[in-house]
């Protein structure tokens, strides 16, 4: 009974509290209200795709494409009303309508800038910083993310040295320092080249630090840094984007050869010019004229090289988050096709990229960036310089195969080289290389709740690179065209090789800010301390195949005749910095910069150096007698640093006596070879680091609220401690080497200009203009050297004070238009005088009076060849009209040359056999009667823009090479202005995207390269485009690109 009693008491108990329980549900519980209204811009046009999200939560919508939106949320909570390039704003909820008027903040994207270990508003930055932001950057479309911001940025130097597939070698510099370190993410990458292969389409911004801003990454910062933020997640309904881009290319230009016939006829004007036997008989010469079977011209740029190549890429991207989770997925594809027929040129890429942050609890946030791609290029077994030679001075008039034999490949002049089966790789072989590299970042950020402003974070990261490169070398016979008889062996040797390389690095930092105003006085604290660790493997094996061939796997040929090699090597640094700014009342401005970092290559003496800066500014715009007497100055800001940075350079444990490994061995058991040791030669202990001091003095203004901004810059870099060999010499009984030591010393000094105007005209018209030039020049201060042996050696010799990329050339004032004329001029030919010398040349001066022509009457006058140029410019142009946009891109360069000398390829054939005559030379001096004698002072000529032809230069002053008779003729300016890209994009209009679905589409068509102004002796070629090895001018063309493209918002 008392069991009943109990069992009843408790079940009064639980009903009773769970009555309590659900009055208490429905007094605390949150009312729920529906908020809708229409979003608009300030020209109260609809806004579509805006994010209207519950603050703290996942509950939000997008705005339809009449800019309505509808939300169902707790009464009284927070509504985030948030679009790019828009002031986000925050509405407590309110039952019934809600409209929202989104004001555009132009400052929004650029008011914050990157820097090192952190970002800074631009108005407070007291350094040389430059950035740009995604729409920029996505205004050129390549697959080279590098020739994307060519002519965008002041400071930032690019040549692109060829167009090439999968090719991503572009001179890259800050003011002609040098190499920048190349900072993703916060984390040092692997050089430009990595630089070069990110997908445009993932990037947020890039900035680059030009002065001693950069010396807070301290080692290897000296030549500026190149800061990439990728693109993260936000907050704000879930976005699914789509970029595609289908376009074809064809070169810039192209050098061309003359026909066979032609070419025949000219060879023996030539020998006639060289006072040799005629080369062609006239049997020939007419077989050829005819066109007769076995006689017929080979045009072998048409015949193996398209005239349009096809690009294509793709990306998918998803964007999106809350307030307590974001992220950001994209993944990309590129495929590029090469210009030569068979298909053996490509290049594919895949991009992989993810963000996540997340706040664990209150002040803890996790940032994991996840990053991945997979490249493959294939190119010809041998580079394709040497292919395009042989397509440039093979001789025409011989065909690919035999007359007899349509199986038989011929033997082709000049090398004996044949171009079907140079493009083949079942013929001649084939290079591959495929790779993987990827990246994992992890990071931690605490916001101290104890310490007002204190913020720790820790971040680990791991990067790696695997590469795989493969190569087949095969060999084919080749027969004499005529005969068909066998005429040696085409290829090389028979073999398969293959390279593996490895490369990880581990990288870890501890970082703590702090940041706290005390009224006027504003103060942030950054302290890192940071390690990193690399790794580099590399294995290497090749075996020759002399009888069946099958695959092209090592252990599938000869084993007899394999021979591999590998190494391994390691590298860690370690540093501690500490950066402080302070600026009163957002008027006076103060950065301080420590850094102490250590390297491996060094002693223990020389390990450790410190590395400081410092930089102030005044915004003069905020003083009072600017406010209140010159209103329409927005922004106006002198500043200046001077700071030290520096790069450890040389060669590891210098400072180690131990015993190397020798190339050569001894066999002491007569069927094994013994690798010898030989020991080691001067160690030294003094090896340092190369320290370069840095001073800047900028200028910042803008007027009228934008519409006039710019920035003014002058610099100046001593570079202290450059590696170099001591002057000094040693008996030859000595038996070991000199070290290099930090004996040299150089400048860099120059200004940068650049200028923004932005306006509207009327309610649908607006536009931008904004250019930038820079100027920047390298003098040599010191350059260890023999003492001189006269003042002339001095001049001659000499480099000390003096600027570098400066060529050494002859000066000329016209041409010689007679025999006669050489009677008086000065001498060239030695003990033959002038006698060789034909009308048509150029008239060289004799500077220094004596009567000859010789190296003693060049002066360092001329800018050099083969330079990332030292002036640029770009101009960019952009204008949107209702749904229409338009950007414009002309970028330039000047300050270097281009050597043609016309005794390699692209010449008479000085150093190439007599097989080829390049088309533009046909404008040359030649006689009115190809039967006249050149020498004969009665002949009658015709005046050309070249000298007459020769292959003999042979007591001439015809051989225009730089280290002979060289002319800015033969090595021009290569100054040049183009129309690096132009976009034409079309927003379909709301209403056909409210039909099919989508947020919003965007189609347009792009071109780059499509105009270039230069030297008259370039038209052809590119003033861009690199000399190559040998100044031989055979780099692959850059290309002029046509595009189609659409970019999708879901």
């Amino acid at each position: 009974m008392k069991t009943i009693v109990t069992q009843i008491r408790q079940k009064r108990l639980m009903a009773l509290v769970l009555f309590l329980l659900v009055g208490m549900t429905s007094v605390f519980a949150q009312k729920q209200v529906n908020v809708s209204g229409r979003i608009t811009d300030e020209l109260n046009e609809p806004m579509i795709g805006v994010s209207v999200l519950e603050k703290g939560t996942t509950n939000g919508v997008i705005t339809d494409l009449d800019g309505n939106y509808t939300l169902s949320v707790n009464e009284g909570s927070i509504i985030v009303f948030s679009y790019i390039g828009y002031v986000t704003q925050e509405k407590k909820a309110v039952a019934g309508t809600m409209n929202i008027i989104l004001k555009e903040d132009s400052k929004t994207l650029d008011e914050v800038v990157v820097v090192g270990y952190g970002v800074q508003k631009k108005e407070s930055l007291t350094g040389a910083i430059a950035a740009i932001g995604a729409d920029e950057i996505a205004t050129t479309k390549t697959e080279n993310l590098i020739s994307n911001i060519q002519g965008k940025m002041p400071g930032l130097l690019i040549r692109q040295k060829t167009g090439e597939p999968g090719t991503f070698d572009n001179m890259v510099s800050i003011r002609g320092y040098g190499d920048p370190l190349v900072v993703i993410d916060g984390i040092t990458r692997e050089g430009t080249e990595e630089l070069a292969q990110l997908n445009s389409e993932d990037i947020e911004s890039i900035s680059i630090l030009k002065d001693a801003s950069a010396a807070i990454y301290g080692m290897n910062a000296a030549n500026g840094v190149i800061i990439v933020t990728t693109k993260k997640g936000v907050a704000e309904k879930t976005r699914v984007s789509y970029s595609a881009l289908f376009g074809m290319k064809n070169a810039t230009g192209m050098e061309e050869t003359v026909d066979a016939y032609t070419y025949r006829m000219l060879a023996n004007e030539r020998a006639r010019n060289d006072q040799a036997a005629p080369e062609y008989t006239d049997d020939i010469l007419e077989l050829y004229r005819t066109g007769a079977k076995g006689y017929t011209d080979n045009n072998w740029i048409d015949m193996f090289m398209n005239k349009l190549a096809f690009q294509q890429s793709h990306t998918v991207s998803v964007r999106g988050g809350t307030d307590k989770v974001k992220y950001y997925v994209s993944f990309g594809y590129n495929g590029d096709n090469g210009l030569l027929k068979s298909g053996i040129q490509y290049y594919h890429r895949y991009n992989l990229r993810s963000n996540l942050t997340a706040e664990l609890t209150k002040g803890l946030k996790l940032n994991v960036n996840l990053s991945g791609r997979w490249d493959e290029t294939q190119r010809p077994r041998e580079d394709f310089m040497w292919t395009f030679k042989t397509l440039m001075v093979n001789d025409r008039g011989i065909g690919t195969h035999t007359i007899n034999n349509p199986n038989h490949l011929s033997a082709i002049g000049p090398e004996n080289k044949n171009p079907f089966a140079l493009v083949d790789p079942d013929i001649d072989g084939y290079r591959k290389n495929r790779g993987l590299t990827y990246s994992a970042d992890v990071e931690l950020n605490w916001q101290v709740p104890f310490v007002k402003g204190l913020a720790l974070s820790l971040l680990g990261s791991f990067d790696g690179n695997n590469r795989n490169n493969s190569s087949l070398n095969r060999s084919y016979p080749l027969y004499d065209y005529y005969t068909d008889a066998p005429a040696g062996t085409g290829g090389s040797t028979d073999a398969y090789s293959n390279t593996m390389r490895i490369y990880q690095k581990i990288y870890g930092r501890v970082q703590a800010n702090y940041m706290r105003s005390f009224n006027q006085h504003n103060l942030n604290v950054t302290a890192v301390a940071e390690l990193s660790s690399t790794r580099r493997d590399e294995l290497s094996g090749s075996r020759q195949y002399s009888e069946l061939y099958t695959n092209d796997i090592l252990n599938q040929a000869s084993p007899g005749t394999a021979t591999n090699s590998g190494y391994r090597s390691f590298g860690r640094l370690a540093a501690y910095l500490m950066r402080a700014n302070y600026d009163y009342a957002g008027k006076y401005l103060l950065e301080v910069v420590g850094r102490y970092d250590g390297s491996y290559r060094y002693a223990p003496s020389k390990r450790w150096t410190f590395f400081p800066s410092v930089s102030a500014g005044w915004r003069l715009s905020e003083e009072s007698f600017i406010k209140d007497n010159l209103p329409f100055i927005t922004n106006l800001k002198i500043r200046g640093s001077f700071g030290q940075s520096g790069y450890d350079a040389g060669d590891p444990f210098q400072y180690v006596s131990a015993y190397n490994s020798a190339s050569n061995g001894y066999v002491f058991d007569g069927t094994s070879q013994i690798m010898g040791m030989v020991a080691p030669g001067v160690v030294t202990d003094r090896l340092s680091w190369v320290t370069s001091s840095i001073s800047n003095v900028g200028l910042d203004f803008d007027l009228w609220n934008g519409k006039l901004s710019g920035t003014i810059e002058w610099f100046n870099r001593k570079n202290e401690g450059i590696l170099a060999d001591r002057a000094q010499s040693a008996p030859d009984t000595f038996g070991a080497s000199f070290p290099k030591e930090n004996l040299n010393s150089n400048r860099n000094r120059g200004f940068e200009i650049e200028l923004g105007h932005r306006g509207q005209i009327g309610k649908d018209f607006s536009y931008s203009v904004s250019a930038n030039f820079t100027y920047a020049r390298e003098r040599s201060l010191h350059v260890e050297h023999a003492e001189y042996t006269s003042s002339m050696d001095r001049w001659l010799n000499g480099k000390e004070n003096r600027n570098s990329n400066v060529m050494w050339l002859y000066k000329y004032d016209g041409q010689y238009t007679s025999l006669e004329q050489y009677e008086t001029a000065p001498l060239i030919g030695g003990n033959l005088g002038n006698s060789k010398m034909l009308p048509g040349s150029y008239r060289l001066l004799d500077l220094n009076g004596d009567g000859r022509i010789n190296s003693s009457d060049r002066v360092p006058e001329f800018w050099a060849t083969g330079a990332n140029p030292p002036i640029q410019y770009g101009l960019t142009l952009a204008a949107s009209y209702k749904n229409f946009d338009l950007n414009m891109l002309f970028q330039g360069a000047s300050g270097y040359s281009i050597g043609y000398a016309n005794d390699d390829v692209w010449g008479y054939g000085g150093k190439t056999n007599k097989s080829y005559l390049i088309a533009k030379y046909v404008d040359r001096w030649h006689p009115a009667n190809i039967t006249d004698d050149p020498y004969n002072p009665a002949t009658q000529w015709v005046a050309g823009y070249y000298p007459a032809l020769r292959h003999n230069f042979s007591n001439t002053s015809d051989n225009g090479s730089r280290w002979n008779y060289g002319i800015s003729v033969w090595l021009p300016q290569a100054t040049y202005l183009r129309l690096k890209s132009m976009e034409i994009g079309y927003n379909l209009p709301k209403s056909f995207m409210k039909r099919i679905g989508l947020n919003s589409a965007r189609i347009f068509v792009n071109g780059s390269n499509l105009l270039t102004f230069c030297n008259k002796a370039l038209k052809d070629a590119d003033p861009e485009r690199e000399e190559r090895d040998w100044g031989a001018n055979l780099a692959y063309p850059l290309m002029r690109t046509y595009n189609f493209g659409l970019n999708i918002n879901f």
